[in-house]
């Protein structure tokens, strides 16, 4: 992997904006950028200012604008070159994004929904606060079994999530003041569709919480009803920063780490999402109180 160029993205925007009429995998276009899946979506929305497939969506809808204006191309064959598989989920597609249909803009285009520069130009390039640099560490994170339980599906059904697992700690007599606690956060809530988020909740484990040592080479737990499973957090160098606070300002801060701590670094990125260890949590402690500790791993 390698770091953020001095045009972020530039290379996969070029490259999605040549093959508009193709599919468009997401594995090719980390390719591209030399990143994992886990690094790729939060990077391409913090450099270029909009989620990934968004993005793609809204180079299809302006290709389609001009092929319906100024070539007075047939709309199912706009269609079907914009990647949709008829014309009415395109026609849907495209009254959503310029607030008319095919047939009326063609009479009367409407650009504004797509003027201007879509490229995050602030956040990404405002310098982060030395204070926060100097408290950014590098440090080896041994690896560590862990009892996990992946949540998948939309954010706002994590707690339920959260609960089967609190259910499964009391059961097993892992509770947060005497085993570790760890989110694994495999995307961003704000840029991934709700159908393909993935949030995992996990503690850390011993071969005590396993049957036999048969169980523990099976990487098996327990059975439980909760959907627990023995999985693991590989060893590796991790950049460290605590926070201490509620988690209202948690998402901003790891965004800034992306968008601001990693190019400043010269580092690179492992093939492991973005974790976190809540070193002391809510209820044990007021929410302002909460300590988090979060885990960027790099080479």
């Amino acid at each position: 992997m390698k770091s953020i160029n001095n045009i972020p993205f530039q290379k996969v925007c070029h490259f999605i904006d040549k093959n508009l009429n193709t599919k468009l995998p997401l594995d090719d276009l980390c390719k591209i950028e030399h990143l994992s899946k886990y690094h790729f979506h939060r990077l391409f929305h913090l450099h270029v200012g909009l989620p990934v497939f968004q993005y793609i969506q809204l180079q299809r809808m302006k290709k389609a604008a001009n092929q319906l204006y100024y070539h007075h191309l047939k709309i199912t064959d706009i269609a079907l070159d914009a990647g949709f598989e008829n014309t009415e989920s395109f026609s849907r597609a495209f009254k959503k994004l310029f607030l008319v249909t095919p047939t009326q803009f063609k009479q009367t285009p409407n650009w504004e929904p797509i003027l201007g520069n879509h490229v995050n130009t602030t956040q990404a390039n405002q310098p982060m606060e030395h204070s926060l640099i100097a408290n950014v560490t590098i440090q080896w994170f041994n690896k560590t079994q862990i009892a996990s339980l992946s949540h998948k599906g939309s954010p706002q059904t994590l707690h339920t999530s959260i609960k089967r697992f609190i259910e499964w700690r009391k059961a097993h007599h892992t509770p947060p003041t005497l085993s570790k606690t760890f989110n694994i956060l495999y995307n961003d809530p704000h840029t991934t569709p709700a159908e393909d988020y993935r949030f995992d909740i996990a503690t850390n484990i011993t071969s005590k919480n396993l049957t036999n040592d048969e169980q523990l080479k099976e990487k098996k737990l327990k059975e439980n009803t909760q959907g627990v499973v023995l999985s693991e957090i590989p060893a590796g160098y991790c950049a460290v920063l605590r926070y201490i606070g509620s988690d209202d300002n948690l998402g901003e801060l790891i965004n800034t780490l992306y968008s601001q701590w990693l190019p400043q670094s010269g580092k690179v990125l492992r093939d492991f999402p973005c974790f976190i260890e809540r070193v002391k949590m809510f209820p044990t402690v007021n929410q302002i109180e909460a300590v988090t500790d979060i885990y960027l791993p790099i080479e």
